[in-house]
């Protein structure tokens, strides 16, 4: 069985049952309390980017286990509110990927992400009607400039409808220091051009809104790497109520195709 850090990620306290190899880690945590059973993404002694959480929302749990969580031979970084599952249908018991699973998946594949998202516009326009698209342009300036092998995957994805969102994955350690060397390098460079003084809360979570472009683009250019498309399951209802949420949309569905 290979060695993982599965890391579920909350900027608070939570009374979500979570499988049992999960780590808890609660982010923007400088100068919050801790509890107990957490992890956190700040150390006064360890490399951590915990007090821009409000900017770079999950990212900044990323930061802090790619730069101190030196054992594991897997990463997994999930949500609060949203985990992997082995299947979409399910009656009283969320299907939550276990260890077990992800040692089947991880076999023959390099990466397990969120199934993958596709838009009624293109990737560019979708970010220019919900954010500021100013900031997307300095990216792809960025990867022009010190990535220049990427600016054929950037114009592909951004041009294209499909997404992979939620900043979410389960992968094996090399995928994700090469992913978080290519991130955190375009996305430093981009916090010394912008200015997030005069905006509201939601449009200064940029860096995490533009890190799911930049997830597809980079698993676009690194083709190589074998991934493995899994359902991602909402768990703020209970699993049953989920089920019969589900059962009536698609049953409405079908109907309305009649």
């Amino acid at each position: 069985m290979l060695n993982k850090s599965l890391y579920v990620i909350t900027h608070k306290k939570v009374k979500n049952i979570f499988p049992k190899d999960r780590k808890i880690m609660l982010v923007g945590a400088k100068n919050k309390i801790v509890p107990n059973d957490y992890f956190s993404d700040f150390s006064e002694n360890k490399a951590n980017i915990s007090e821009k959480n409000a900017n770079y929302c999950e990212l900044t749990g990323l930061y802090y286990f790619y730069k101190n969580d030196k054992d594991a031979e897997v990463f997994g970084l999930e949500h609060y509110r949203r985990l992997f599952t082995k299947r979409k249908y399910y009656l009283f018991r969320y299907p939550f990927l276990k260890s077990k699973d992800i040692d089947k998946i991880l076999k023959n594949n390099d990466i397990i992400v969120p199934t993958k998202v596709t838009l009624s516009k293109t990737v560019y326009e979708q970010y220019a009607e919900e954010h500021i698209i100013e900031d997307l342009n300095s990216v792809v300036n960025i990867i022009r400039e010190k990535y220049p092998d990427y600016i054929e995957s950037c114009e592909k994805i951004l041009s294209g409808n499909s997404v992979y969102f939620c900043n979410m994955f389960i992968a094996k350690r090399e995928i994700i220091e090469k992913y978080c060397s290519w991130l955190f390098d375009i996305l430093f460079e981009l916090e010394k051009q912008i200015n997030l003084s005069n905006r509201d809360d939601f449009q200064k979570r940029v860096f995490g809104f533009l890190s799911e472009r930049m997830f597809t683009i980079w698993l676009d250019k690194n083709s190589d790497i074998k991934r493995f498309e899994c359902h991602i399951e909402f768990i703020d209802s209970s699993p049953f109520m989920n089920m019969v949420k589900k059962v009536i949309k698609k049953l409405k569905k079908l109907l309305n195709k009649k």
